[in-house]
């Protein structure tokens, strides 16, 4: 898969919340463990989300590296969560796609518990083991992407884009960083583009913002991002707080579309498949960012 290739053709559509819709259903603890104790909550999820219009689903696996499943006694199992969640999300993905709508798999890596720049109790030698698993059950379970997102500090990601490469060397990774409360810095308090100039960049697909507080603070970073970077942006906001209804979401997300800033657009925490089904009408009615070639 040519994904520099895709991101020429047309905005692809990521899909929304997996976590929030899951507990919404009434399911607590480890919501990774539903992989293989509860699959079909997890699938159906993910159906939904094609049924919405999304062109790329992503697995239920945020949190399934060792350091996030220590608090449930679930570390040794990392490995064979991360491949059951790509397992699920690849039977459904290749349930909808066709010639005409191919459908993807975007395997969720986590920025862990730990903050390399700040944490004391850890080193990237035991973060870099922490990643491996994840990514090796990811790739082995069928993904055809790997999606480092929620990203707080570039050391992190370095780490696990590193881990990443070592484990293949081909597959297209999309990186996602998490915004600070002010305005033009990343969670960690790097700006934009310090935050940039620590990344492999070479190594990446695309790259932009998740979560963060609704549309509004990612769309200001997206516009700096865009004059900072030639890469292709991704950009999936949360329904923000207080929740912000799903035809006022994709509106704002529309603004970003019209002024040609991005490739990839969809949802994060509070997003529903009804988010997605507007946010998809959007990305037909625009033409995705323009990469200029080297």
């Amino acid at each position: 898969m040519k994904i520099e290739t895709l991101f020429a053709k047309k905005i692809w559509v990521l899909d929304g919340a997996l976590g929030t819709q899951l507990l919404k259903q009434g399911h607590t603890g480890c919501l990774e463990l539903l992989n293989v104790a509860s699959p079909e909550k997890v699938s159906a999820i993910h159906e939904e989300y094609l049924q919405a219009g999304a062109d790329i689903i992503t697995t239920n696996t945020i949190c399934a590296d060792a350091l996030c499943l220590e608090q449930y006694g679930l570390q040794e199992q990392s490995y064979e969560l991360a491949r059951a969640g790509a397992e699920l999300a690849r039977r459904v993905a290749d349930k909808y796609s066709t010639t005409e709508s191919p459908r993807f798999v975007a395997g969720a890596v986590g920025p862990t518990t730990r903050n390399l720049t700040l944490a004391n109790d850890t080193t990237a030698e035991a973060l870099a083991k922490v990643y491996a698993d994840v990514v090796r059950g990811l790739i082995d379970g069928g993904v055809d992407i790997i999606l480092v997102e929620s990203v707080m500090d570039a050391a992190n990601a370095k780490v696990a884009i590193e881990e990443c490469r070592k484990i293949n060397s081909d597959i297209p990774i999309i990186l996602s960083a998490v915004l600070s409360r002010i305005a033009g810095r990343v969670a960690s308090g790097a700006t934009i583009q310090k935050f940039l100039e620590d990344l492999p960049l070479d190594d990446i697909a695309a790259v932009g913002f998740n979560c963060t507080n609704g549309v509004k603070p990612l769309a200001e970073a997206v516009k700096s991002l865009s004059t900072l970077c030639a890469k292709p942006i991704v950009a999936y906001p949360s329904a923000g707080q207080p929740i912000v209804a799903a035809n006022h979401f994709a509106k704002e997300m529309e603004q970003m579309c019209r002024a040609g800033q991005l490739n990839i657009i969809g949802g994060c925490c509070g997003t529903t498949p009804e988010y997605i089904r507007l946010v998809a009408k959007v990305a037909q009615r625009w033409r995705p960012r323009k990469i200029e070639k080297k």
